[in-house]
């Protein structure tokens, strides 16, 4: 038999748009920032000792004599008197000292910085200072004068009185003690801190976006129209006595 049917065309439509989509990337900034940076340094502290040591050296003495001053001839009279004896010498000694000898260091530091597509050196330089101890051993000349009272017996007539004489020098071998320095030091650890500027870098988010196509495509029917087509049907059937059919 021949039946009616209804018959479309599929149509596929398409629609072409953007979208945007951003995400988060960070980027490396330096700053500039103060921080605290410490040398451990040393310092020698040292003092001295002082021990008696014995030699012979050659002096010059000078004094004043009491001289007799009459006027009045008479029995002459003695008596003791105390003369002030002094020596001067100039006393040697070596002294070890520190001597410091500084420098100044450029020291540089270069990081890679980056802006848009390009990468570019960037580098900073700031000034230190270095030391350096070295020991150099001095001579120094002190003078050492010591005085003694020196007896001296003194005769004149009576009514004589006495009065300071001419000065008198000569040379003289004596034992002399003095006293030798003996240097003693200990080295101390010292701390010392200076504030220097140094780059410190930080993460600085920036929002990126591009623009992605997207399509999107829908199917629909359209142009209908009635068409008749052959359909083969198949009727079946039970046949019994009550319909007849047998």
């Amino acid at each position: 038999m021949v039946e009616e049917e209804t018959e479309y065309d599929d149509v596929v439509s398409c629609d072409h748009s953007f979208d945007r989509q951003c995400h988060t990337s960070y980027t490396t900034k330096y700053s500039a920032q103060q921080q605290e940076e410490c040398d451990e340094n040393y310092r020698k502290n040292c003092f001295i000792n002082y021990d008696k040591v014995a030699f012979n050296q050659t002096v010059r003495i000078c004094r004043n004599p009491l001289v007799k001053d009459c006027n009045v001839l008479g029995e002459p009279v003695c008596r003791t008197e105390f003369e002030t004896e002094c020596t001067t010498h100039q006393h040697e000694h070596e002294v070890e000292d520190d001597v410091v000898d500084c420098n100044t260091i450029q020291d540089e530091k270069c990081e890679e910085e980056t802006v848009g597509y390009t990468t570019q050196k960037k580098c900073t330089k700031w000034p230190r200072t270095e030391c350096k101890v070295k020991k150099q051993t001095v001579k120094k000349y002190s003078p050492v004068t010591s005085c003694d009272k020196v007896p001296r017996e003194l005769c004149a007539p009576v009514g004589c009185g006495f009065k300071q004489g001419p000065e008198e020098c000569y040379d003289k071998v004596q034992t002399i003690v003095q006293d030798k320095p003996a240097e003693e030091c200990s080295i101390q650890p010292h701390r010392q801190c200076q504030h220097v500027t140094k780059l410190v870098p930080a993460l600085e988010p920036v929002e990126e976006c591009v623009d992605v196509p997207k399509e999107i495509c829908t199917r629909s029917k359209s142009n209908g129209r009635k068409v008749k087509k052959p359909v083969i049907k198949r009727w079946c059937y039970v046949p019994n006595q009550g319909s007849g059919l047998t």
